[in-house]
């Protein structure tokens, strides 16, 4: 008897369910229409915006067809139309409330992008209040549950089969266009490979795209080159960016990793060949690589993210293991490193990308080089700063100079003062200059004001200091800004002679090998290298040298210069032009330079550079009896211009 009821309830309930199908089945498309209409609503209403879609339809159980759909801001072009779009689901997992892509299929596509001064047509998508939840999301974030999120929100969006034809992407600003159109995008079985057509004013480039999508296994891939046997060039940048970047073919890659612990491990690599960049911050000329790319490891905690030390980073025939790791909570840390080991040094002078090193092109070396790089600060503690480098060598030898001409310090030579990047002066630097002097006819107090000013350590370091260094940065740190950097006397003597004066990012490489080789080689001895830099430094408005400042100042010459005399025109060294604003509206010297002179003649009586006496009987003041007197003025100056002399001396 209970048997006979318990299938008469379940014929009901089967019945009841059949029933419930069928009517969902008829009514499938009203119900659909509603929800995404209340959907459609509500999202114009949040981001001001107009989202249409003129037919929408369910087909079969778990696939949908939208036509003729739109997406503008209230006031704005249109940001995005598809003329259809058809979408099925993966039923099982659908069942089970996970939305997993199947088949997905866009006729007729165009993206299209503009912005005309600071109005765009896009940037309403960042204004609802999910910005606003997002970004108190990410201060209280799980990194490793976030990435874990993001991957499989990404990859489960990510069909089995797809199908884009006549997809157009475009950017406009203030009148520049740039355009990507695909004709057909087809993708099955994880593979894809497709022709793009690149369109940036008058000029048409055809780019070629391969690679594969695995939604499965979380993995993703693509290898980009052109059509013909020229280079790809990036467009936009040129324009927006002033920056020229090409290449021959760039190669990714990712994946993710299980390693059956509680972190979020990915894998990949980027690879560009043939790799040229002209950008004027970067160097004046323009930087080729035949090979530059990053194989990495990237492992994410809860509170940090770390690229692994088994990731590897190369450019031609050089390659090293970074260590690097940011860690957000409870305060926000950056350790950072890198340990090459003995390897053959011509791997890297011979490595040295064409445009970036000038001055060192045509090197010839032997031997083996070995590097350490260590760094780690909390930016809660800027004191906790820790900063160690070290190149060493190991029967390293320069077999030529290329066209460096390092040596030609060694001799009279040929120098050219620059100001604001243009030639200003030339003039020798050695006896047939009448105003060139020799070391020990330079004023010694001269010669130790300078030494504690600039680089109290020269007689001792290798042309580095990395306490300076440390220091420079803990300050910029603390400041926020750039306040401070931490050059030698050597650093500066190599960027005056040798290099040009474009403040770029390989100027400044360039500066440290070249003080490191002219240092560890000892092609010139401390004591010349400081004659040189005492006569060609810069200490007035066009006044050059130890001994055109002794007159141009004080109307002497340079071996008879007082201390007092001596410290002002170390004082000066950071903006020598802004001499005049070291005086106050009487003439005497501001307090700002008096206390530079307590902190500096203090030092040397420390050092035994000086006696108690002459520290004792040192008054903060000079008389100007050259030409520098006619220029004194009040003028005012913006306060963040005027170099600090309060600044501890030395670095």
């Amino acid at each position: 008897m209970n048997t006979v009821k318990l299938k008469k309830v379940s014929i009901y309930i089967a019945g009841i369910l059949g029933s419930l199908i069928l009517v969902f089945f008829f009514l499938r498309n009203v119900v659909f229409s509603y929800y995404l209409e209340r959907k459609i609503s509500s999202f114009n209403k949040e981001y001001h915006a107009i989202l249409k879609v003129d037919k929408a339809r369910i087909r079969n159980i778990s696939a949908v067809l939208l036509t003729g759909i739109s997406l503008k801001p209230e006031n704005g072009d249109t940001l995005l139309s598809i003329d259809s779009a058809y979408a099925s689901l993966n039923f099982w997992k659908l069942i089970f409330g996970r939305i997993v892509l199947h088949d997905l299929e866009l006729n007729k596509t165009h993206l299209s992008f503009k912005q005309i001064d600071s109005i765009t047509n896009y940037q309403f998508l960042l204004h609802g209040k999910r910005q606003k939840n997002l970004e108190d999301s990410i201060q209280k974030t799980n990194y490793t549950a976030a990435f874990s999120r993001l991957s499989s929100a990404v990859f489960e969006k990510i069909p089995a089969s797809m199908k884009i034809t006549d997809l157009t992407v475009s950017h406009q600003k203030d009148g520049h266009k740039v355009s990507f159109h695909i004709d057909r995008f087809v993708a099955e079985h994880h593979a894809f490979h497709s022709s793009v057509r690149v369109m940036e004013g008058d000029t048409v480039k055809n780019w070629i795209i391969a690679g594969s999508l695995d939604s499965e296994v979380h993995s993703a891939g693509f290898r980009l080159y052109s059509s013909g046997n020229e280079k790809i060039s990036i467009p936009f940048i040129g324009f927006n960016y002033k920056t020229g970047l090409v290449f021959d073919t760039l190669t990714f890659r990712l994946s993710e990793e299980d390693r059956g612990d509680d972190l979020f491990h990915l894998r990949g690599m980027v690879i560009l060949k043939g790799l040229v960049i002209q950008q004027e911050k970067i160097s004046a000329n323009k930087v080729t690589f035949d090979r530059l790319g990053l194989e990495y490891v990237v492992n994410i905690g809860s509170d940090y993210l770390e690229m692994d030390s088994t990731t590897q980073v190369f450019f031609n025939r050089l390659s090293f293991h970074p260590y690097l790791r940011y860690r957000a909570k409870p305060s926000k840390q950056i350790t950072f490193s890198i340990v090459k080991p003995d390897f053959p040094a011509d791997e890297l002078f011979s490595s040295l990308p064409e445009g970036l090193f000038s001055t060192l092109k045509g090197i010839k070396v032997n031997g083996n080089l070995a590097f350490n790089l260590d760094f780690f600060v909390d930016l809660s503690l800027p004191d906790s700063l820790r900063f160690l480098v070290d190149l060493k060598r190991n029967r390293f030898n320069v077999l030529s100079y290329g066209d460096a001409g390092l040596t030609r310090l060694n001799e009279s030579f040929l120098y050219t003062a620059y100001e604001r990047g243009v030639p200003a002066r030339s003039f020798s630097v050695g006896p047939e200059n009448p105003d060139f002097r020799p070391l020990n006819k330079i004023s010694s107090l001269l010669q130790i004001s300078v030494l504690n000013s600039e680089d109290p350590g020269f007689y001792q370091h290798r042309g580095f200091i990395p306490e300076a260094f440390r220091e420079s940065m803990i300050l910029n740190i603390k400041e926020r800004k750039f306040v401070r950097g931490g050059s030698t006397i050597t650093m500066q003597l190599v960027k005056n002679v040798f290099l040009n004066r474009n403040k770029t990012i390989a100027r400044k490489m360039e500066e440290i090998l070249l003080t490191w080789l002219i240092e560890n080689q000892q092609l010139c001895s401390k004591e010349r290298m400081f004659e040189v830099y005492l006569n060609i430094i810069e200490l007035g408005p066009h006044v050059y040298g130890a001994n055109e400042a002794a007159h141009f100042y004080f109307k002497k010459d340079a071996s008879k210069l007082t201390l007092a005399e001596s410290i002002f025109l170390a004082s000066i060294i950071p903006k020598p032009k802004w001499f005049m604003y070291s005086f106050d509206e009487t003439g005497h010297l501001n307090q700002s330079t008096k206390a530079f002179f307590g902190l500096l003649s203090g030092k040397m009586l420390r050092k035994g550079q000086i006696s108690q006496e002459e520290f004792d009987n040192l008054v903060p003041d000079v008389t100007l009896k050259g030409p520098a007197k006619l220029l004194l003025k009040t003028a005012e100056v913006p306060s963040a211009e005027i170099p600090n002399q309060l600044e501890d001396p030395g670095y």
